[in-house]
């Protein structure tokens, strides 16, 4: 082939493809043609801060729900404790309610996107890992509500041992000269005690004493036997 000829065919295709760059209405043409190429969804944007933050909020309601029902105010609010374990709690549920939510949005976004035709086998795989997934955190979050709640059980029980047995300890105290100061219905009653010991005391002694008079001897001047017998002598004479 000749230089001539090549020139005039690279000419050629340079003025044909000028031509179809300048073509206006090309493109328009090629949008107008139906085909069955899936439609274009749009990307949903999701704040994911806005997603913790509600989390948070739903993890702080269900920890103080559980707190009240099982404790009082005063002690929610002025045991130190008591505060630091609710925000462990507060933290952690937060965390599964969080990753619950964004499992659940790219379960969501798997299932659409093989709706809209992407029927790989890797899909399907990646669809089942995710559903297990998402099975294993809702067992979480049951579990750690279930010892949550027996915690708030358990503390409410100490609770009630540790302030009787500070109440036993107030009652019977002792102070550094060694008296025992006792509680007011332990002291009364050992009043009444010591009263009743004495007044069965005083009861027995006057019993002696009556049986001590009765058994005592009679005086010779004063004997009724004697003088009944005078009595009788001298009626006998006359």
């Amino acid at each position: 082939m000749s230089s001539g000829a090549g020139k005039k065919i690279r000419k050629e295709l340079d003025d044909t493809l000028n031509g179809l760059l300048e073509d206006d209405n090309l493109l328009g043409s090629v949008m107008d043609i139906e085909s069955d190429l899936p439609a274009v969804k749009p990307i949903r944007k999701t704040n994911y801060d806005e997603l913790k933050s509600k989390a948070e909020d739903k993890a702080k309601k269900t920890i103080n729900s559980l707190m009240k029902f099982y404790l009082t105010e005063d002690i929610i609010n002025q045991d130190e404790y008591v505060k630091a374990s609710s925000k462990i709690h507060e933290m952690t549920l937060a965390s599964l309610l969080f990753q619950l939510e964004t499992a659940e949005r790219a379960l969501v976004i798997l299932l659409e996107t093989i709706d809209g035709g992407e029927l790989a086998p890797r899909m399907f795989e990646v669809l089942g890992t995710l559903q297990k997934s998402m099975l294993d955190i809702i067992k979480s979050q049951t579990m750690y509500l279930m010892a949550a709640e027996e915690g708030a059980k358990k503390l409410s029980r100490d609770i009630e041992v540790y302030t009787g047995l500070k109440r036993t300890t107030i009652q019977s105290n002792t102070n550094t000269s060694g008296n025992i100061t006792r509680g007011t219905k332990s002291l009364m009653q050992s009043i009444q005690t010591e009263i009743k010991e004495e007044i069965e005391a005083d009861s027995i002694n006057i019993v002696q004493f009556k049986d001590l008079s009765i058994n005592a001897p009679l005086d010779e001047g004063n004997d009724y036997s004697e003088d009944n017998s005078g009595e009788d002598l001298s009626q006998e004479e006359d």
